[in-house]
């Protein structure tokens, strides 16, 4: 479409009102906007593409990469945005965190969602449980109740019990990241803090809470209880196969009745949700760190200003309670949910979140320098998600072994990068003041 912005992103709920969005932006004088939805699996090779090719779209996500914004930056992919003023006048204070969404004072992106979020929710179909016997108003909030859940509906031949995302590595490292926090990891997961312990700022991938965790996870496979197919199935195709009630539990974000409501309405009657499931069955307590930036725009675009224009309209109060009726992330306003239209599943999601997760720190934040060791520190493969698959596969039999090297060769790529850039050290990662249960005050 000749002189439309190219707009790329992975939030296939938020597609009705992106379109809104884009349409009210072309009607106040803006131009058109090509719009593509990737799923989030397939995006970052694209990205990755299109970058190498100087075909990067206008504005993109960033799903998929697992890379921090920062080596982003360092890169050349982004371009600061131009209208920052406006942007910065419609975002809660405290939102905008150097080294994550401002580099060197500059605007260059910033969050549409609330961090008070979690992807381990365990979603259920009622009428599997219900014809398994099992009370779909008290879904199973222990790691042991969930197997014996499972192990009840497979019995049954209703289905299988759970359906589980095996091919995205991505999706397995972050239940392992909140599940560990459930049992016990005094740590988050993002914005360079994966596997730390916050108190004392020690990478320990292979803490007792991560085998613990891990060992929950496939736990299914062991127990014959796990979709068959799980191992081929992405986040997408095992959304689509539990929706049709291959399986009768399925681990998601909130954005699950966001998807479901878009492509599936008829399966929303008879969905449930319940919160991450703990070793113990209490409720349970996560961390969050502040979000990365959401929307950036690329540095090969020759239409910055247009673009920068257009993410004036994703603080407006409109997008968010937008946001909010589409079901996606949480809006950063969790406040505009309740009165909204979103679906019960979605409402409750939110009430559990927040309940149950507490803000924690940003590494950038305290030393910006930070954000440069982030930039220069290099990926270490396979990760944790990667992992997660080899065991799965049998590849890796000797868990805490292997995970004790990631963190080891971790920790060296850490101590690699701050060597590189000077002014920083380890202790950086430490948060002393840091404590369960409670928002971290910078």
């Amino acid at each position: 479409m000749p002189g439309a912005l190219r707009w790329w992103d992975h939030f296939a709920p938020l597609e009705s009102l992106q379109g809104t969005t884009f349409d009210r932006f072309a009607q106040g004088g803006g131009p058109p906007v090509e719009y593509t939805v990737y799923n989030p699996n397939e995006q970052a090779q694209a990205l990755q593409l299109a970058f190498g090719s100087r075909q990067l779209p206008d504005v993109f996500s960033l799903a998929g990469l697992s890379v921090p914004p920062s080596l982003l930056h360092e890169q050349g992919w982004f371009a600061p945005l131009t209208t920052a003023d406006a942007i910065r006048a419609g975002l809660p204070d405290g939102i905008v965190t150097e080294g994550m969404h401002t580099f060197d004072g500059a605007l260059y992106s910033f969050p549409i969602f609330s961090p008070r979020q979690y992807e381990t929710l365990v979603w259920f179909d009622r009428d599997q449980l219900a014809r398994a016997g099992l009370d779909p108003e008290a879904p199973p909030a222990s790691w042991d109740d969930l197997r014996a859940a499972a192990r009840a509906v497979q019995r049954s031949g209703v289905a299988s019990g759970i359906v589980l995302p095996l091919q995205f590595p991505d999706r397995l490292a972050a239940f392992v990241l909140e599940l560990a926090q459930t049992a016990g990891f005094p740590g988050t997961r993002g914005n360079g803090l994966d596997g730390v312990d916050l108190t004392t700022g020690e990478i320990r991938f292979h803490d007792d809470a991560f085998v613990a965790a891990i060992e929950f996870l496939l736990s299914f496979a062991r127990d014959d209880t796990m979709f068959l197919a799980s191992t081929s199935l992405d986040a997408r195709s095992a959304r689509v196969r539990w929706a049709a009630q291959g399986g009768a539990f399925f681990l998601d974000g909130p954005y699950n009745a966001g998807v479901l409501a878009e492509k599936f309405p008829q399966v929303l009657g008879r969905i449930g949700v319940g919160p991450i499931p703990t070793p113990d069955g209490r409720a349970p307590v996560l961390t969050r760190p502040p979000n990365d930036g959401t929307f950036w725009v690329s540095a090969q675009s020759g239409a910055a200003e247009d673009a920068s224009a257009l993410l004036e309209l994703f603080v407006s109060g409109d997008y968010q309670r937008g946001l909010a009726a589409a079901m996606d992330q949480p809006p950063l306003d969790l406040g505009v949910v309740a009165g909204s239209d979103a679906h019960p599943t979605y409402k409750r999601c939110i009430r559990m979140f927040g309940e149950q997760v507490f803000l924690g720190p940003a590494v950038t934040a305290r030393n910006p320098r930070v954000a440069q060791v982030l930039a220069a520190r290099k990926s270490v493969e396979p990760d944790l998600g990667e992992i997660v698959q080899g065991i799965a596969s049998g590849q890796i039999t000797d868990v805490r072994g292997r995970l004790r090297q990631l963190s080891d060769e971790s920790a060296a790529a850490r101590d690699a990068a701050i060597t590189e850039v000077g002014g920083v050290s380890a202790e950086d990662w430490a948060f002393p003041g840091w404590r369960r249960g409670e928002d971290y005050a910078t």
